[in-house]
């Protein structure tokens, strides 16, 4: 499902570009006695007379999400005069890629920086481009979730969330009941009778999980969870683990869940669009699944519920997406300024509101009444709540740099067990061999 791409925008929202109560009564003012307001009062900066804040990231391109961080742009450009913060990036497909070039040519163009977490991994600790925060976590009296760790370097913190994509395994509570089902499994070998007793195809299918090598990263993404269920990691510093024991047991878990109820051969959209019909009942997903599919079908939405992930750890991977400060940026105190304001509670959960984000970056709920209120009557944020969050970063040694080629090397030569009679060992076998021979380019 989807990492973060989250549709269904939430309506009600003012019109950004109707005239505040303040500016009207400002422009009022202006015309009753232009020249008292300009001796007495200091003239707010105009756009032009600002200094340019860059943000680079994705998200201006995501329609479900943009809304809410325009939002927060202005309530920015609006409690300030000293600073014009905008957009600059690409959609998600080529803005990873965009942004290692600038890295690799001595420096990203911009203030702030958005980030994935491979991305985030390589601007902090290979490029070292990114300027500590710990100074905004003082000054915000914050204390950063669990997940940011990877985002430390020699006891300093370098990125603070602004996304934050856990996985859980989402079901429809509705399906569940019609099939007797009281529970959701807590066991590998629970999930694949459980997936099984609720597949009927082609009208029912037991589970969602993405399975085309074309859908890519998405694929990738739900994939590199599976080295979790019996306790493996992909990588240990240089040395792929991809046919360990552990890792292949969990793609074994993977291929037993797809033979037992997954759309075979369909790609992502079509899925979640079967889900949201109703014809789904479980997938292995990121809290923005519950976006779309209430977005798709808000019928459906009143039935979803979240567990943890059905494997004694109950560990799943949970992707931040940060925002950095540029040390080659070229307003460094800038950035500082708007990654402090972004992250104030009462801003932080206006965001997190607007989107529909439900995972915060700190115990947001603690110190905002409205975030609170905003979480009360999500039932289905439960299972996601209570998942053991791993970074990929731990989990990818050294190839986390890497993540990308990592994953299309094991999704190309795992293609090979998805056909009759395929062998999950062959394909990881042929996978370690490729994996070790990009372990001598990194």
């Amino acid at each position: 499902m989807s990492k973060g791409k989250s549709s269904g925008v939430r309506t009600g929202k003012p019109d950004l570009l109707s005239p505040t109560r303040r500016q009207l009564l400002g422009g009022a003012a202006a015309l009753g006695g232009m020249a008292l307001t300009t001796t007495l009062m200091p003239r707010r900066a105009r756009a032009a007379d600002r200094i340019p804040l860059k943000v680079m990231s994705w998200e201006q391109f995501q329609p479900g999400e943009k809304d809410g961080w325009n939002n927060l742009f202005k309530k920015f450009n609006d409690s300030q005069s000293k600073y014009e913060v905008g957009w600059t990036g690409w959609p998600i497909q080529q803005f990873v890629s965009n942004v290692v070039i600038q890295a690799q040519a001595g420096g990203i163009e911009t203030d702030i920086l958005m980030a994935t977490p491979d991305l985030a991994a390589e601007t902090i600790r290979k490029f070292k481009l990114a300027e500590p925060l710990d100074s905004i976590v003082s000054d915000l009296g914050i204390t950063p979730s669990g997940g940011h760790d990877y985002l430390r370097l020699d006891g300093k913190l370098y990125g603070l969330s602004a996304i934050d994509v856990p996985f859980a395994l989402v079901y429809n509570k509705a399906l569940f009941a019609k099939a007797g089902i009281a529970q959701p499994p807590s066991t590998p070998e629970e999930w694949v009778a459980v997936t099984k007793k609720l597949t009927h195809r082609p009208d029912q299918f037991g589970i969602a999980l993405t399975n085309t090598i074309a859908d890519g990263g998405e694929w990738w993404f739900q994939l590199q969870n599976f080295c979790l269920p019996y306790d493996g990691m992909w990588a240990k510093g240089k040395t792929p683990l991809a046919n360990s024991p552990e890792t292949i047991k969990g793609m074994e878990l993977w291929k037993a869940l797809y033979d037992a109820g997954t759309p075979q051969g369909t790609a992502e959209g079509a899925i979640m669009h079967l889900t949201a019909d109703g014809r789904v009942a479980q997938a292995w997903g990121v809290t923005p699944t519950v976006v779309v599919l209430r977005a798709t079908n808000p019928k459906i939405y009143p039935d979803l519920l979240s567990a943890q992930p059905p494997w004694a750890s109950r560990r799943a991977l949970d992707r931040i997406h940060p925002l950095i400060a540029m040390k080659t940026g070229k307003n460094v105190d800038g950035a500082m300024e708007f990654i402090k304001f972004a992250l104030s509670p009462d801003n932080m959960a206006g965001l997190m509101e607007d989107n529909l984000y439900v995972i915060p970056p700190y115990d947001l709920a603690a110190k905002s009444d409205s975030f609170k209120q905003f979480l009360s009557d999500k039932p289905w944020v439960s299972g996601f709540l209570a998942t053991k969050q791993v970074s990929p970063i731990d989990v990818m040694g050294d190839f986390a740099f890497v993540d990308d080629q990592f994953g299309r090397i094991v999704m190309q030569n795992f293609q090979s067990a998805l056909k009759p009679g395929g062998s999950v060992k062959a394909a990881m076998d042929a996978a370690q061999k490729q994996l070790e021979a990009l372990a001598t380019k990194l």
